[in-house]
């Protein structure tokens, strides 16, 4: 059984928590944060909005990780919005019960550290793959960075517009891409789902 962080030991063993529904916003971007987010169940995807309305995804959290503590910590309007992918239960975490928190384990201090240096580490790689990667190789990228194996078959569970949200492009960027890799034999598709037939030939991809 995997090990249970202290943020996880803690986290889980607070009630009430607040329910969302598949869809629902849980905070949006511009918003002034008085508390971030603990997710004890379900999955929640963060993304931002440009002034036109594009959106784009920078991460996808699920049990066991937190959200929206940046503009917590630093007092600042948030600068990415958050939405339920599934129906979720999450824990509100505000000042006073984050102090009373980190004064029974001042321990559990460390551990927010070390998920905030963590999220600079995400934003810099994802900046990274942004500017020097072309949108077939960053397309690859995602694609290795989210395989699971279902009846022993490699497979990414991401729609095309998950996909474009991510690596910032548009969905008929998408499908071509998707289409000359299912035509090299890199790839084939199933319903809702993408099954990796090449993976050393998908990582030649990833490296543009």
């Amino acid at each position: 059984m995997e090990k249970q962080s202290e943020i996880q030991r803690i986290f889980d063993g607070i009630n009430p928590v607040r329910r969302f529904s598949k869809g629902e916003i849980i905070y949006y971007q511009g918003d002034t944060a008085g508390s971030f987010y603990y997710i004890k169940k379900g999955s929640v995807r963060v993304y931002m909005t440009s002034p036109d309305g594009i959106e784009r995804t920078l991460n996808t959290a699920s049990r066991g990780e937190v959200i929206g503590e940046a503009a917590f910590f630093d007092k600042m309007p948030r600068v990415s919005s958050a939405s339920a992918l599934s129906g979720c239960e999450l824990v509100v975490i505000d000042e006073q019960k984050l102090l009373s928190l980190i004064h029974e384990s001042p321990r559990l201090a460390l551990e927010i550290l070390k998920i905030q240096a963590s999220r600079v580490r995400q934003l810099s790689d994802q900046l990274d793959v942004m500017t020097f990667l072309k949108a077939d190789g960053r397309i690859a990228r995602l694609l290795l960075q989210n395989i699971s194996v279902e009846n022993g078959k490699e497979v990414v569970s991401l729609t095309h517009e998950e996909i474009a949200g991510n690596v910032g492009v548009n969905r008929v960027t998408v499908s071509k891409i998707l289409i000359r890799l299912k035509k090299e034999g890199i790839i084939s598709t199933e319903y809702r789902k993408i099954v990796v037939k090449d993976r050393k030939k998908l990582e030649e991809q990833a490296q543009g």
